[in-house]
């Protein structure tokens, strides 16, 4: 989890390096306190930097207008209405080009470009600007809530200025960035830090609320219904992003989808916790009950498979290296010996097997050509081996789980998710998640079992 109390800094000094930034941020993210930080470092170092939000302009015009005041250059023809954006992007250059100070534009809420009748053009002579610091001595932080390659695909279907931006994302805070949103942080100890965390999901709108608010010692109904604004609000960037249905697989599964470039944007959100943090000291909307409603209000209809075949994956994985530990690899056959629904199954498999090696000169491990009722007929079989791992319920219960599997995982399998309505969507994926969880469960009690030759 980024530390935000280093960001500032960090941002001043690629400013300074000479290079352009842009920090992205959903609503409510602390985008706009970012800029006023960064700009407050740029004033003490003396540094000359103009701020423009772009929510008061109506054009790219204005904006270069803007920009050229506040960089003191030739402000004669602006007050004409037939001087065009060009003729001030033109005075703007000029007047860099006769100066050897570094400037720096920091332009905030810069989504409001998707709004200017003039957009493509401000967009390509902005880039123009600031695209070769080292010559023309100006560079520029840039704050939205859309990255900036989403906003100049929306406007010409390329991507130019983003490609010469680092990027900075606001994620969720952390202990250490409380103490930034104002004087309720006095006198927290590390409890309430951490019930303050946990309530907002680290989400600094949702932080300031907690602090002034303080629900865990006088709750009100009115602190869940700010929750559920945020999170309303949130999930509308998400959904400008394009971002909702990856939010959606990995949130609420399934994943149905390689979306590893999206999970990491999600991560540097806020919305994910990245894969190496603590679940139990990081904080994210994923964890956010509020949060994972909405969300599963807006994605109903999601396809369950993904979660359901990740299920399916590791179940063979688990019942492969239980029953190789008891009766060696060539378990099939001894297993088959015992089950006349093995026995079918084994067949099957194999002859699937030779298939694909006919076809496709490789084969997979027999067990990887079986279905979920496949899998629980092995494992009824040696149910003995398996009750430690599924402990948490009985042999009835996991019948029925496996069988609900079965039912469910020819029509998601072979592409007719419509005809599971949404009960069935929901058990398949409780049923999956089941599996996972006692999977997941088992595998660290191995992983966290004493080793041999060691104390």
């Amino acid at each position: 989890m980024t530390d935000r109390r280093l960001i500032p800094d960090r941002v001043h000094a690629l400013l300074s390096a000479p290079a352009n930034v842009a920090i992205h941020g959903s609503p409510g993210s602390g985008k706009s306190w970012m800029g006023d930080r960064v700009k407050n470092l740029l004033d003490e170092a003396k540094q000359p930097a103009t701020r423009v939000d772009l929510s008061t302009t109506m054009s790219g015009r204005d904006v270069f207008v803007e920009l050229l005041r506040g960089s003191g250059g030739d402000k004669t023809d602006l007050s004409d209405p037939s001087t065009t954006i060009r003729d001030i992007w033109r005075a703007l250059r000029a007047s860099l080009d006769g100066s050897d100070i570094h400037v720096v534009f920091v332009l905030d809420q810069f989504d409001r470009v998707l709004q200017f009748d003039d957009a493509l053009d401000f967009l390509l002579l902005f880039r123009e600007l600031v695209h070769r610091p080292e010559s023309l001595r100006c560079t520029a932080l840039i704050l939205s809530r859309r990255s900036l390659q989403s906003i100049e695909t929306t406007v010409s279907g390329i991507s130019t200025l983003a490609s010469v931006c680092y990027t900075q994302y606001l994620g969720s805070l952390g202990d250490n960035d409380l103490e930034d949103l104002g004087p309720g942080t006095k006198g927290l100890d590390p409890a309430e830090t951490a019930e303050c965390l946990r309530w907002s999901s680290g989400h600094p709108a949702l932080a300031k609320y907690w602090l002034a608010t303080r629900p865990d010692i006088s709750p009100d109904p009115s602190g869940d219904m700010e929750r559920a604004k945020i999170a309303s609000r949130v999930l509308d960037h998400l959904a400008e992003l394009g971002l909702i249905d990856a939010a959606a697989q990995y949130v609420l599964g399934p994943v149905i989808d390689d979306l590893l470039y999206e999970r990491q944007e999600l991560e540097l959100l806020g919305i994910l916790l990245p894969q190496d943090d603590d679940p139990v000291t990081s904080y994210s909307f994923s964890t956010q009950e509020h949060f994972r409603d909405s969300l599963r209000h807006r994605t109903w209809s999601m396809n369950p498979w993904g979660v359901l075949g990740q299920a399916e994956v590791r179940l063979r994985s688990v019942i492969s290296s239980t029953l190789s530990d008891s009766y060696g690899e060539d378990w099939g056959s001894t297993v088959a010996k015992k089950s006349q629904a093995v026995q079918m199954a084994l067949s099957e498999a194999t002859a699937k097997q030779e298939r694909d090696a006919r076809r496709f000169s490789r084969q997979a491990p027999w067990l990887s050509y079986t279905y979920p009722g496949d899998l629980w007929q092995i494992m009824q079989v040696e149910w003995h081996l398996f009750a430690t791992i599924f402990s948490t319920r009985d042999k009835s219960h996991w019948r029925t789980v496996m069988g609900g599997l079965a039912q469910y995982r020819a029509p998601l399998a072979h592409g007719r998710p419509e005809v599971l309505g949404e009960v069935e969507r929901t058990q398949c994926r409780l049923y999956a998640e089941q599996i996972l969880e006692r999977i997941t469960k088992h595998e660290k009690t191995l992983f966290d079992r004493p080793r041999l030759g060691t104390n």
